[in-house]
């Protein structure tokens, strides 16, 4: 949900309107022109006068590009601009289920924010109601994005459409918390959608707010709190990180054009700011961090990487492999934990360039995993597939040591040897001659020789209070 492409149209229109407008005709003689014949016209026909209105007055611009985007706040250096530190673990529930329930069907921005103002008792609740009810109630305008046709990006215009594209999101903001008797400022900068382009000159491509909440500035982005736009249509999905989201996070995918924005000590050039990884809120609500790769784009030596994470003891992840768009074979990723860290292993078919994404969840949730890092990786070689891990060996912390690649030698012993802890037992299966072999325990530790096959093989594992056997890996 960017605005690159309503900046250059903006331009663009400007500058046509610009042309047309610097004619040589005496201003005395266009002044009486309209004069007499918006009189009459507007006596008789007051809707074509509002359509002449709307043909001569330059178009809306899509978000305020102020000289100086201190200058309504009174902000004279940065030394001016008390940084928050990170809000409170405070519960927003409350406060959330208020503002989604609030049936407005005004107008009025100044009715509005009288009618959120009784319903917060605090700043932060000022600032957070504000948020919540643009992510229910205002609509992103794909369409107007995709036709550079924005209509009236003011919070008066984007109020009664109830739609908008980023900076008719950050205009509402900004006018709803004045209103309140806050302090706003519309920020515009880069912003990592789809229409930013690593590594191309990018004019800037979206709008976003700060706002003062006791005293300390905090950066907000109704737009990405509201949902996200797929295959061309827009979802509406309330999302809490993007309100007083901690600058050294909001940075991974907000670029201010004045560094000032940034809410940071040491600010990131746009050069820095493009060699992060492609974040989701995910990577930072599961408490992940790097241990061996912080930036997007990685070389991998020898058709092979690994790459190790931090997270909560709780986080279970999962990867997938892409090149041009195309999933590859879940046997081209690898993930497993050990001693609090995750280890993401990916191999390649051949040499190019891969995107991998890893998506991670608690393990006591339901449902699909949700995305948190994206990585590009340069593949010099091609690698060797690994085997196949089930559920029981994700959600059980399960480790495997060897053999880790997908196709085992026929005919012949190989040697296991994996980490399971709770297991009871851990048995290899011959799928050609369905010869079971029980490999021997120490701890949570289960390793041996077993005779293999054709090549297909299962290990799998017996648990405390269940008489079945799980498959937690698989080769073939």
């Amino acid at each position: 949900m960017t605005t690159e492409r309503e900046y250059r149209e903006w331009q663009a229109k400007r500058k046509k309107y610009q042309r047309q407008h610097n004619s040589n005709f005496s201003p005395l003689l266009i002044l009486g022109i309209i004069f007499i014949s918006g009189w009459y016209t507007w006596k008789h026909h007051p809707q074509e006068i509002n359509n002449f209105l709307a043909r001569i007055l330059p178009p809306q611009l899509p978000f305020p590009q102020p000289n100086n985007p201190n200058a309504n706040i009174g902000i004279k250096s940065n030394a001016d601009i008390k940084i928050g530190s990170e809000l409170p673990n405070m519960n927003y529930d409350k406060i959330d289920k208020v503002a989604a329930s609030i049936k407005y069907n005004g107008t009025s921005v100044t009715e509005l924010a009288s009618i959120l103002s009784q319903l917060a008792n605090s700043e932060v609740e000022k600032a957070r109601i504000i948020y919540a009810w643009l992510a229910h109630n205002i609509t992103y305008d794909v369409q107007g994005y995709l036709t550079g046709n924005y209509g009236d990006l003011s919070p008066l215009g984007v109020l009664k459409s109830r739609k908008g594209v980023c900076s008719g999101y950050a205009n509402l903001y900004q006018a709803l918390a004045q209103e309140m008797g806050l302090e706003a400022v519309i920020i515009d900068g880069y912003a990592k959608g789809a229409s930013y382009i690593l590594g191309e000159k990018t004019q800037v491509n979206h709008a976003w707010n700060g706002v003062k909440i006791n005293d300390a500035w905090y950066l907000v982005d109704a737009t990405w709190g509201a949902g996200y736009v797929n295959g061309g249509q827009f979802y509406q999905a309330f999302n809490p990180h993007y309100f007083a989201t901690a600058p050294q996070e909001f940075i991974y995918d907000h670029l201010p054009s004045k560094t000032t924005w940034q809410l940071l000590a040491q600010p990131y050039s746009k050069e820095q700011f493009e060699l992060l990884p492609n974040l989701s809120p995910q990577f930072f609500n599961q408490g992940m961090k790097f241990i061996s790769h912080n930036k997007h784009t990685i070389t991998a030596k020898d058709g092979q990487v690994e790459i190790i994470l931090q997270a909560h003891p709780d986080t279970i992840v999962a990867s997938a492999l892409q090149l041009g768009g195309q999933k590859l074979p879940e046997t081209y990723t690898f993930e497993q934990q050990q001693n609090g860290q995750i280890f993401i292993k990916a191999t390649f078919p051949a040499p190019g360039n891969y995107e991998l994404q890893i998506y991670a969840k608690n393990k006591h949730e339901s449902g699909s995993y949700p995305h948190a890092v994206t990585y590009k990786i340069i593949a010099d070689a091609a690698g060797k597939e690994f085997p196949k891990i089930y559920t029981n060996f994700t959600e059980n912390n399960a480790n495997l040591q060897a053999p880790l690649t997908k196709k085992l030698p026929s005919n012949q012993s190989v040697y296991f040897q994996l980490n399971v802890p709770k297991a009871l037992e851990v048995q290899v299966i011959d799928q050609t001659s369905n010869k079971w072999t029980k490999l021997t325990r120490s701890g949570n530790q289960f390793s041996g020789n077993a005779f293999v096959g054709s090549g297909k093989v299962q290990v799998t594992a017996k648990f405390p209070g269940d008489e079945k056997y799980w498959t937690v890996v698989e080769y073939n």
